[in-house]
């Protein structure tokens, strides 16, 4: 299980069974468990380091986003795959809803790790950049909006090596 502040709060991640339960924290002298979200089938797509990430709204609410993988799946794949998503959550006063998933469709592309698939801790991160959020996946780059109370993407660039790419289409 992994904590990450939340403005004056905090949210809390972990597994159960095959599933991701995420729990948002109000930190006073005795934190609280305070509301939750569970999604089904899925699990965290980074262990190894704080995969997610918050960005503050406003004082009472922002935005969640963590690289997922299907539930049940080794902790060990990331260290050979990117995450399938990244899963974005709003957080209102502690109250935890999805907006979406931002998916990767790299797939199967593979260049024998030319490039490290394991040195910089994760190779799948949500990113916040003024006012601005992208999924990083791998080679994959998504850049998204969020969209009253989901999330759409509005592009995505790959920096897969061109062999690598090459050689699955054939």
């Amino acid at each position: 299980m992994s904590a990450r502040p939340s403005g004056a709060n905090a949210v809390a991640v972990g597994s159960s069974g095959k599933d991701l339960h995420f729990t948002s924290l109000r930190l006073a002298r005795y934190p609280v468990a305070s509301g939750s979200y569970v999604r089904a089938n899925a699990s965290q797509g980074e262990t190894r380091s704080h995969g997610f990430f918050y960005k503050p709204e406003n004082e009472n609410g922002g935005l969640v986003g963590l690289p997922i993988i299907g539930g049940g799946e080794s902790a060990g794949r990331q260290l050979r795959k990117e995450s399938a998503s990244l899963l974005y959550l709003r957080n209102e006063a502690l109250t935890l809803s999805e907006l979406g998933t931002l998916d990767s469709h790299a797939g199967s592309v593979n260049d024998g790790c030319r490039a490290s698939c394991v040195d910089w801790y994760g190779n799948s991160r949500p990113l916040f950049l003024r006012g601005r959020m992208f999924a990083l996946m791998g080679y994959e780059l998504v850049e998204g909006r969020v969209n009253g109370n989901g999330i759409s993407e509005l592009r995505r660039i790959s920096f897969a090596p061109q062999a690598a790419v090459d050689e699955i289409a054939n």
